[in-house]
């Protein structure tokens, strides 16, 4: 039987403070075993102008010190600097079912946005997907 591959599209909501760093990780793992990815690879890719998605150590003191660093950038070229420093998405392998990106990385959404409210991930899923 040969293995075809296929893609599919889907999203994460997530509700921040205008100014913050959200783990997707508990969203990715669910968004796979959703879609029944046995392996391929996931793109997460924000929609909202000044929010990026980096695969970090989802570490509090990390954070901090990211917190701190953005601080010190003008509020109007904030977003510019950021996204030219961390990208603006990130991929991530997957076999059996789980990524790949290892026991401390996580795909973390940084909004420096300044508004609060909703942003919005696109997720896509490009791979074997589960034929059940």
């Amino acid at each position: 039987m040969s293995e075809s591959l296929d893609i599919r599209i889907d999203h994460i909501v997530v509700p921040t403070s205008g100014y913050t760093a959200v783990n997707l990780q508990e969203q990715v793992d669910e968004i796979i075993r959703r879609h029944g990815l046995l392996k391929g690879i996931i793109t997460l890719y924000p929609n909202d102008q000044c929010c990026f998605v980096v695969l970090t150590e989802y570490e509090p003191g990390l954070m901090h010190d990211l917190e701190q660093l953005l601080d010190r950038i003008e509020a109007e070229v904030r977003c510019c600097v950021a996204e030219a420093l961390y990208g603006k998405d990130a991929s991530l392998p997957v076999d059996n079912g789980e990524t790949c990106q290892g026991i401390f990385k996580h795909p973390v959404l940084i909004d420096v946005s300044g508004i609060e409210g909703e942003k919005k991930v696109v997720v896509v899923l490009e791979g074997v997907f589960n034929r059940d």
